[in-house]
């Protein structure tokens, strides 16, 4: 299953999603589980200036270290179009 719920070898990823989420500039995020390793993705403000190892540290710190990504790939919010 896509966010680990129901594989009990694996901690639930939505605990991850909320913390990023709750990150200045990020305005969302989806964390899963790929070839056994803990991936995140972040879409973040157009303008925004985040430091990926800072969220992923913090991550780590605030939820242990099973639960922080160990890769965190990034997307800037596209301008709306007319």
């Amino acid at each position: 299953m896509g966010n680990g719920a129901l594989d009990r070898n694996r901690p639930d990823t939505r605990e991850t999603e909320s913390f990023l989420q709750s990150q200045e500039g990020v305005l969302d995020a989806s964390v899963w589980y790929h070839e056994g390793k803990l991936v995140a993705n972040l879409v973040i403000h157009r303008y925004a200036v985040v430091d990926l190892d800072e969220i992923r540290v913090g991550c780590a710190r605030e939820l242990g270290d099973e639960k922080a990504p160990s890769l965190i790939l990034v997307m800037r919010e596209e301008p709306a179009r007319r």
